[in-house]
């Protein structure tokens, strides 16, 4: 997959190629999470491409999931689908803290 494949991946931990949700081609990205649901912060890319990153802790992922259950008809539907998508990602997992990013 290429770097533009419209996904999201964790980097830390690094889970390699996995893809964690897939873009709808929606207006939507990782930045919305901290400015609409308040939880995570955003970080910047250290490498040559711009890619939003998300740092986020495993208890905030499913506060998260509660509020994109409760706010699933406010906000675009792929927005929603990215939340429990990482909350489905994140409850298989024994990590506390992760950083996702998204590729499109």
């Amino acid at each position: 997959m290429s770097d533009g494949d419209g996904a999201v991946r964790c980097v830390v931990p690094d889970c390699g190629d996995r893809v964690v949700h897939h873009h709808d081609g929606g207006e939507y990205g990782l930045e919305d999470i901290p400015e609409l649901f308040q939880l995570g912060s955003t970080e910047p890319d250290t490498g040559e491409r711009e890619r939003e990153r998300l740092r986020i802790q495993a208890e905030e992922i499913r506060e998260l999931k509660v509020l994109a259950d409760a706010y699933s008809f406010d906000f675009e539907p792929g927005l929603i689908g990215l939340c429990l998508d990482l909350h489905r990602f994140a409850v298989t997992r024994p990590e506390t803290e992760f950083t996702f990013e998204q590729r499109f």
